[in-house]
C-alpha cells in the first residue's frame, strides 16, 4: 500500500439550488431546508424559497447568516469561509459586493470595497503579523499602490516531488508521496524569488517588505510522515492545519481541521507542530505569524 498527499487550493461555494431543496415545516415564516450537495438553510422562506434573513451551512463547512433575498445571498451577511476567513458586509449574487471587512486566518484584515468577491476600490488593511494599519487600493483583486518590485519572467511551471523509497511491487519506480509547485526540501533562503513569490501570494495582508514563516528545511519531512499517518488511518479526506510560529521561531499553537477522525486529526496536528520554522519578520524584525497547510491525503494501493 502507498499513501499519497497532495496540495490543492481550497475552493469556496457560493449560492443556493433552492428551487429543488426540501424543507421540513410550513411553506410560510421559518423553516429547515435540506439543500442540494449535502448543505441546510434555516429561516424565512417565500413559496418554498429562502427569502428574507436566514443561516446557509455548506457541505464545504461554508456558513452564510443574513438578508436573503429569493434564494440568492444578497444584502448585508456575516460569513465564515472554509479556510477560516471571516466576512462581515455587503453581499451580491452569493459574493462579497460593497462594503465590507474581511479578517483573514492567517493574520490580518481588510475593510473597504469589494466586488464580485475580490477587493476592488479603496479601503484600510491591518498587516498581518506587525498590526500596521494603512490605506490600500485595489483594483480586481490586485494591489494598485504598493510598491512591488518589477514581476520576474514567469518561470517554466514545474512540479517537485517527494517519492516513496519503495518502489511498487513489479515496479523500479518510485511512488509519489506529494507534489508541490515548490522543492519541498528546500528552506525560505533557498527557494527562488518566484517562489518566495507563491509562497507569500499564499498571505491576503501580508506588507510588500514581510517575509512568512517557513519550515527551515522546507516542509518534506513533515509530508514523508503524514503519508504514514494517512496510509495507517486509511484517510481519503481534505485536510487543513494551521500553526502559529511566535517571534522566537517556536510553534504557539496548532489548529487541524477537516479529517473526521479526531485521533489522525490531533496526530497530524502533532506532526506539523513537531517541524522547526523560521519566524517571520515585520518590518526587519521577527514577529508572530500562522503558517499554513492545505492538502489532500488519498490512499493508493
Amino acid at each position: 500500500m502507498h499513501t499519497s498527499a497532495f496540495l490543492f487550493a481550497l475552493g469556496m461555494a457560493f449560492g443556493c439550488s433552492s428551487a429543488l431543496a426540501q424543507g421540513v415545516g410550513s411553506a410560510a415564516g421559518e423553516v429547515t431546508l435540506r439543500l442540494p450537495g449535502g448543505g441546510i438553510y434555516i429561516g424565512t422562506v417565500t413559496n418554498g424559497v429562502p427569502d428574507g434573513k436566514g443561516y446557509f451551512q455548506d457541505a464545504d463547512g461554508m456558513q452564510y447568516e443574513g438578508e436573503v433575498h429569493m434564494g440568492r445571498r444578497t444584502g448585508l451577511a456575516e460569513a465564515l469561509f472554509p479556510n477560516g476567513n471571516r466576512y462581515k458586509g455587503e453581499w451580491k449574487d452569493g459574493k462579497p459586493d460593497g462594503n465590507g471587512t474581511m479578517t483573514y486566518m492567517l493574520g490580518g484584515s481588510y475593510e473597504g470595497r469589494w466586488r464580485e468577491g475580490v477587493r476592488d476600490g479603496r479601503g484600510v488593511m491591518t498587516f498581518a503579523g506587525s498590526g500596521r494599519r494603512a490605506e490600500v487600493g485595489f483594483v480586481d483583486g490586485e494591489r494598485i499602490d504598493a510598491k512591488m518590485p518589477a514581476p520576474e519572467p514567469d518561470p517554466p511551471k514545474q512540479q517537485y516531488a517527494l517519492r516513496d523509497a519503495n518502489a511498487k511491487i513489479g515496479s523500479h519506480f518510485s511512488h509519489k508521496i506529494s507534489t508541490s509547485a515548490i522543492p519541498l526540501n528546500a528552506g525560505w533562503e533557498q527557494l527562488t524569488p518566484a517562489q518566495q513569490r507563491m509562497v507569500r501570494d499564499r498571505y491576503p495582508a501580508l506588507d510588500e517588505a514581510d517575509e512568512p514563516p517557513y519550515p527551515v528545511k522546507g516542509p518534506q519531512t513533515f509530508y514523508a510522515r503524514l503519508a504514514e499517518l494517512s496510509g495507517k488511518y486509511q484517510l481519503n479526506e481534505d485536510l487543513r492545519i494551521y500553526v502559529l510560529i511566535g517571534a522566537d521561531g517556536k510553534v504557539a499553537s496548532v489548529t487541524s481541521m477537516g479529517i473526521e477522525d479526531p485521533e489522525a486529526r490531533r496526530l497530524a496536528g502533532v506532526l506539523a507542530g513537531l517541524v522547526q520554522y523560521k519566524p517571520a519578520r515585520c518590518g526587519g524584525q521577527p514577529c508572530q505569524m500562522m503558517v499554513p497547510f492545505n492538502m489532500r491525503l488519498s490512499v493508493t494501493y
